[in-house]
């Protein structure tokens, strides 16, 4: 609300809301920066220079939403959210990390509403509610207005709650479920990328699989590039995975490292593929959405010298098929790392027919910050927009389970060695969202761009006959009005 009264107040609306957004995102990502990783004293820099890029990056979206709404009105503010909102999640520096519609994620009675609409569908709930109450304390003087708002208001908390009870409240105990077994085995950063540690911690995940078997599970998954071996290449380390996952008779879903093959180099590729329990590896999956500065170069296809830039390893293969895992235990498709902050990707695996979502992901970088948690918590509502369970094995945490409409059944803390087990509730079936409702920030765009043409031509058209009243006598002005009409 604070910037509400800005744009209310100010001319100056894309800088005042450029500010606030920077500041916003410099609260929510300072984390980056405490990146343990040890770095070479020249990436150290770029990385806290690319943060402060990133904060000022970021708050171009939140400027642009001021402009916005200051242009057409602050009523027109939950259209103009998920129009920018969306914009977050294109080009090569796609970053829709904390999102409005996120902040509720605690509360899946408010969450509900995301089958519909999507994550963006829900920020522009949240922002409703936002514009209501502050249109009515500001014309709290005025009867009408009051009631006006005041409906508002009440309208939108009764729709969101009356039909998050009702989703929930309509939830049905499946007898089918799958017992799964989420592996967290807590390797600090520096051993993780070691040579001379591979063998132990190879060790250490076979063993720790073998204490999973014991649970009987269904499925055991384990986090991002866990295996540490390229799996489709024979070694001793490919022999033990696929000898042991024959010998369980569980399948294992797992990262892994993985090396494509272009014309004159090789190139490291984040992947992920299924085990099955006679030790055969399936498909390779390879990460889509790409970490930008980490793992990427933003625009270094469009400009290639961007790509002889040294920044420790940040060129990965990017992938390109969304794969679905037909013959594993339950159709399930890989969201890797970061991946499970993209709404639209993952409409896309589920859309293709998976009923299970499998996040991979190693943020051990980041200790004990707050970076880890928003992860997990982002990773929730892809569950509730699409009706699908969640599990999710993060190598330092937190590791849990999720079923279909976002609450949370288990999960671990973070930075200890661990096993998550449970059982996974099956898909509770296509949602709105899933079938057409991830179409709703393009409207809200359509809408957006229509009114400020419409108000544009309006103006133009203002104008026009203002400069005409301005060269004409009254009587002139009248008989050209008559006329017109």
């Amino acid at each position: 609300m604070p910037l509400f009264w800005i744009l209310d107040n100010s001319k100056k609306a894309f800088l005042y809301g450029w500010l606030f957004g920077m500041g916003l995102a410099a609260g929510q990502m300072w984390w980056i920066v405490t990146q343990n990783y040890p770095l070479r004293p020249f990436i150290r820099f770029l990385l806290i220079a690319g943060v402060v890029l990133l904060v000022a990056f970021l708050g171009l979206f939140q400027g642009l939403f001021a402009s916005v709404t200051k242009r057409l009105g602050l009523w027109s503010a939950p259209l103009a959210l998920p129009a920018v909102e969306m914009l977050r999640e294109l080009t090569d520096i796609a970053f829709p990390w904390e999102l409005l519609g996120y902040s509720v994620t605690p509360w899946p009675l408010f969450t509900q509403t995301a089958s519909l609409w999507g994550v963006y569908g829900l920020g522009s709930v949240i922002m409703l509610v936002n514009v209501s109450l502050y249109k009515l304390i500001k014309e709290w003087a005025d009867r009408k207005l009051r009631l006006r708002w005041s409906l508002a208001l009440a309208g939108t908390v009764l729709f969101v709650t009356g039909f998050g009870a009702a989703r929930l409240l309509s939830v049905q105990r499946n007898s089918r479920e799958l017992k799964v077994a989420l592996l967290q085995p807590n390797i600090p950063t520096v051993m993780k990328g070691s040579l001379a540690e591979r063998d132990s911690l190879v060790n250490a995940m076979l063993d720790q699989t073998r204490d999973a078997e014991k649970g009987k599970p269904d499925l055991i998954l384990y986090p991002e590039t866990a295996t540490l071996a390229d799996l489709t290449r024979p070694s001793r380390y490919t022999d033990g995975y696929l000898r042991l996952a024959d010998s369980i008779d569980i399948p294992v879903a797992t990262g892994i490292i993985y090396w494509v093959q272009e014309a004159t180099r090789w190139r490291f590729a984040n992947s992920a593929t299924v085990i099955d329990k006679d030790g055969r590896i399936g498909k390779i999956y390879i990460k889509i959405r790409l970490a930008p500065f980490g793992e990427t170069i933003p625009f270094e296809n469009v400009l290639p010298f961007l790509a002889k830039i040294d920044v420790q390893g940040g060129h990965h293969y990017r992938g390109k098929e969304y794969v679905v895992y037909e013959d594993a235990p339950v159709p399930l498709s890989f969201l890797i790392c970061y991946e499970s902050i993209f709404p639209l990707l993952t409409r896309n695996f589920v859309h293709k027919g998976a009923r299970l979502l499998c996040n991979v992901t190693n943020d051990v970088w980041f200790g004990q910050a707050e970076g880890p948690r928003q992860h997990a918590e982002m990773a929730v509502l892809r569950s509730v927009e699409n009706g699908v369970p969640l599990i999710r094995a993060a190598n330092n945490g937190i590791s849990m389970i999720v079923d279909p409409y976002g609450r949370v059944l288990k999960q671990s803390p973070l930075m200890v060695k661990t096993i998550v087990e449970g059982k996974v509730p099956l898909a509770v079936g296509p949602t709105i969202y899933t079938v057409f409702g991830f179409l709703f920030p393009y409207i809200a765009a359509a809408a957006v761009i229509s009114l400020l043409v419409v108000k544009r031509v309006r103006k133009g058209g203002r104008t026009r006959q203002q400069a005409a009243r301005e060269q004409d006598s009254p009587r002139q002005w009248s008989q050209r009005k008559r006329r017109s009409s």
